[in-house]
This record gives C-alpha cells, sequence and structure tokens, in this order.
C-alpha cells in the first residue's frame, strides 16, 4: 500500500505491486511463422501459446536476455535482435516494466534446455494468428501484444 495525494490535493491508499527485474518478449519471424510455445501458466491457471520471454538478468542487455531466453525455452537460436519498445503493462497499480524484441532468423541449435519452460515448440503461421486469439489460445498480455504487433506490421505492409 503506498499513500498517494493526487493534483486536487485528495489523498487515499492505493495497492501497489513493485516488480525488481524486467522482462523481454521476442517475437521470432521466419517466412511468414511466428516462433512459440505452448506453456502453462500455473497462477491464472492457463495454457496459451506464447513468444518465448522471461526475465532480464542483472548485468544483461535487453538484446542479451532476449536471444538467450529464446533459446533456452525454444532450442533456436535468433539473431540479431532488435529492440521494438517497451511499455508498462498495468501503469495504474504495478512498475512492471516488459520489453519487446524481435529477430528474423533463427537456426535450431537443440532441444529447449530449460525443459519446465514449454511443453511445445512450434512455428505458427501468421496467418492462424487472429483465430487462435478469437479461440483463446493465446492470452499472454506479453504475446499479445507482440502478435499484434507482428500483424500491424503485416497490413500496413512495412518490413519487420
Amino acid at each position: 500500500m503506498v499513500d498517494v495525494e493526487l493534483n486536487s490535493g485528495r489523498r487515499f491508499e492505493h495497492e501497489v505491486i513493485r516488480v525488481p527485474r524486467e522482462a523481454v518478449g521476442t517475437a521470432v519471424v521466419v517466412d511468414d511463422h511466428l516462433l512459440m510455445i505452448w506453456r502453462h501458466r500455473m497462477i491464472p491457471d492457463t495454457w496459451g501459446w506464447e513468444v518465448p520471454a522471461g526475465v532480464i538478468d542483472e548485468g544483461e542487455t535487453v538484446a542479451e536476455a532476449a536471444e538467450r531466453e529464446v533459446l533456452e525455452e525454444s532450442g533456436w537460436k535468433c539473431g540479431p535482435v532488435r529492440l521494438c519498445f517497451a511499455w508498462h503493462p498495468t501503469s495504474g497499480m504495478s512498475d512492471q516494466r516488459f520489453h519487446l524484441c524481435r529477430s528474423e532468423s533463427a537456426q535450431l541449435i537443440g532441444d529447449p534446455s530449460d525443459i519446465d519452460e514449454a511443453a511445445e515448440v512450434a512455428w505458427i503461421p501468421l496467418a492462424d494468428l487472429r483465430t487462435m486469439i478469437s479461440a483463446g489460445e493465446i492470452v499472454d498480455g506479453l504475446t499479445m501484444v507482440a502478435v499484434l504487433d507482428v500483424l500491424g506490421d503485416r497490413s500496413r505492409g512495412t518490413p519487420d
């Protein structure tokens, strides 16, 4: 709980969630397919398709974390990656910060090194993504932003 004072002078107690580490998700797009993982999220108890993502370790750049997370979770080495943008997904109650990166190349190295991250790894056709959102197969917020960013680029005809 924090004490908040508005411009009007009104004060109140407000619930705040502090998240000490930033996170990064990476949209790896190759030949009109998006690299995704099928995983379970314990807090909402849901399964869904997600882009590889995770926290940025101390001393790591956003790009280094993006490449590491993709490799650990999928077994694919991507790169180079570029930072698209960063945002606060719940700015009214949390200081959590996400970054979105993009890569247009990947090489299969082997099985994912973190077996607890993904039950399945797949290259999903971009043409299937809107249907998957409607069907509730993509529900993760970071992934939703990544997918809509990729689809937005495609609809505008701009390069990734």
